[in-house]
């Protein structure tokens, strides 16, 4: 029953995704978000015509769902691409742990970086809780799961090319 809005917004988010990567990169990061907005929104409305000239049927509540998943998965995209894009204290931690490699950060490390990132400090306690960091004889250093988050974040925001904020 649901098969065709699945498809619909299967085809809308990965077109959409590969618009703004693309557009992104032509426009080095410039209006980035309302481009989210735009192109993943124009891709539901293309891809939804596209149904409809083939034939393939849609219902109302069909269309009420691709429409409210849509715009969810809009405001989602938006939020987290706004830690990715400006270098969240999360981010800026677990990166400093990934740049000091398997030795991790020292107490005397860390001090200095908590002092050049002011909003870090509440964050490092937040990522001990959730198993992210872990310190061991008095080195922080990452997880193995942290480890591959902070690649697959690197990957996009290369595949982006956008000028970052370090936080």
């Amino acid at each position: 029953m649901y098969q065709n809005v699945f498809f619909l917004l299967l085809l809308s988010i990965v077109i959409g995704l590969c618009l703004h990567v693309f557009s992104s990169r032509r426009r080095h990061g410039k209006g980035i978000y309302k481009m989210a907005i735009l192109l993943l929104n124009g891709s539901l409305f293309v891809v939804t015509g596209l149904f409809f000239l083939t034939g393939i049927d849609l219902t109302i509540e069909q269309l009420v769902i691709a429409v409210v998943f849509i715009e969810s998965f809009v405001a989602v995209y938006c939020l987290i691409l706004i830690g990715v894009v400006h270098d969240s204290p999360t981010l800026a931690i677990v990166k400093a742990l990934m740049a000091a490699g398997p030795k991790g950060l020292s107490d005397q490390e860390l001090d200095s970086f908590i002092k050049a990132h002011p909003f870090v400090g509440a964050r490092l306690e937040a990522l001990q809780t959730t198993g992210d960091v872990v310190v061991r004889e008095g080195v922080i250093s990452l997880t193995t799961r942290s480890q591959w988050i902070v690649r697959i974040l690197s990957v996009y925001t290369r595949l982006l090319r956008i000028d970052r904020e370090r936080g």
